[in-house]
């Protein structure tokens, strides 16, 4: 997997990989040493690692948000069909709004909505929610 989104600074990389290999003792004492030389950095320094780690957190939480989109969709991915979605609110095929939903890569990155794109399938949804329900009063 490639952290460099998530590690957005060549320090951070190097942080990283020297991290991982390390056993949990030595990751203890890594991390006190880290942040000493972070705090003992110059003004200038401190704002970049600032700055890297803003970016970093930014990447994480739109990556989390992404998981947990799939996760929410999984519950009722089996009742709607996804392909009529894609015909009918896109003009796609089921496998480019999988593509989407499941951040496949596509020519050598992930496939990920836009926002006019991602506001378009939440409305498809909200869209189908009240078809759904406007039938089921049909019934009752």
């Amino acid at each position: 997997m490639d952290f460099t989104k998530y590690l957005p600074s060549p320090e951070m990389q190097a942080d990283f990989e020297k991290y991982r290999n390390l056993s949990p003792e030595e990751r203890i004492q890594f991390q006190e040493e880290r942040a000493k030389r972070i705090k003992s950095g110059t003004p200038e320094e401190l704002a970049a690692f600032k700055a890297d780690t803003k970016k970093s957190l930014i990447a994480i939480r739109e990556r989390l948000d992404e998981i947990n989109t799939r996760i929410d969709l999984e519950d009722v991915a089996n009742a709607i069909s996804l392909s009529y979605i894609a015909k009918t609110y896109f003009g796609k095929s089921k496998a480019w709004l999988y593509q989407r939903l499941k951040g496949y890569h596509v020519n050598g990155k992930p496939a990920q909505f836009t926002d006019e794109e991602r506001k378009r399938f939440i409305d498809a949804l909200h869209d189908l929610s009240h078809r759904i329900e406007d039938t089921a009063l049909k019934f009752s």
